[in-house]
């Protein structure tokens, strides 16, 4: 009985792959989203690493990440002492809001501050949002490469930070493994990898890393303390909860 499982379980992922191998980009980006977002809500504790990789000097903040749904997230700064109490909060209609102790009040991003660098990292508050790649993106299939899929992703947007992204897609679990970011002049400029690991049944991210190829600089997120579907209130996620404790 176990070796008749096993075996209709190949079969489903076999099968699964070969109903995603008809150039259906579409489908394989939507399905992507839905591992990416398939919890209900999450909480991690972030190490951010900073590597100047010319000098190899380092940096290092550490920060609480929680998450509900598609559409919110606050990220908080913990250490050092000079970032404790910097925040963003990213709610639905992309809205996105950024907290400075120095300024005792929240400040609304506007669209055009999205792509500028997050607080000295690698990512921009764009990357630190959150994303439905199938609504801001028309996908093509490229070639599978390595036990991925490979998706062209053009933005929908008329005025985008990226001439086009390359997003390399695991074929077993739906993850996205890897962004390559072009910019303008059709060259990758930055390039996201991702390493996972399974928390109650879900694929989570525990590795981030986005590194700058023109400025020989990267940023890596490291993840623990991972928490999932803990039911995380609503009232987390507003403005009025946007500055830290006292």
């Amino acid at each position: 009985m176990k070796s008749r499982s096993a075996l209709l379980s190949l079969a489903a992922i076999i099968f699964s792959n070969l109903a995603f191998s008809q150039n259906d980009a579409e489908g394989i980006l939507a399905k992507m989203d839905e591992t990416v977002f398939s919890i209900e809500d999450k909480t991690v504790n972030m190490r951010m690493v900073m590597l100047n990789q010319k000098s190899g000097k380092e940096k290092e903040k550490e920060a609480i990440l929680m998450q509900k749904g598609q559409d919110k997230k606050l990220f908080r700064y913990t250490a050092p002492e000079s970032d404790v109490g910097i925040s963003t909060l990213a709610l639905p209609n992309e809205e996105i809001y950024v907290y400075l102790p120095m300024f005792k009040k929240p400040k609304k991003i506007t669209n055009l501050a999205e792509s500028g660098i997050f607080n000295n990292s690698d990512f921009s508050i764009n990357d630190m949002a959150n994303q439905t790649y199938s609504e801001k993106y028309m996908p093509r299939k490229l070639d599978d490469e390595e036990g991925n899929f490979v998706l062209y992703l053009t933005p929908k947007d008329e005025k985008p930070e990226w001439n086009h992204l390359v997003v390399y897609i695991d074929k077993q679990h739906f993850y996205p493994v890897r962004f390559d970011f072009y910019n303008q002049k059709n060259e990758v400029e930055k390039q996201a990898l991702y390493q996972y690991t399974q928390v109650g049944g879900h694929w989570v991210a525990e590795q981030v890393s986005m590194e700058d190829l023109k400025k020989d600089h990267k940023t890596t997120l490291y993840m623990s303390d991972i928490k999932l579907n803990s039911g995380l209130a609503d009232d987390l996620f507003t403005l009025d909860n946007l500055a830290p404790p006292e």
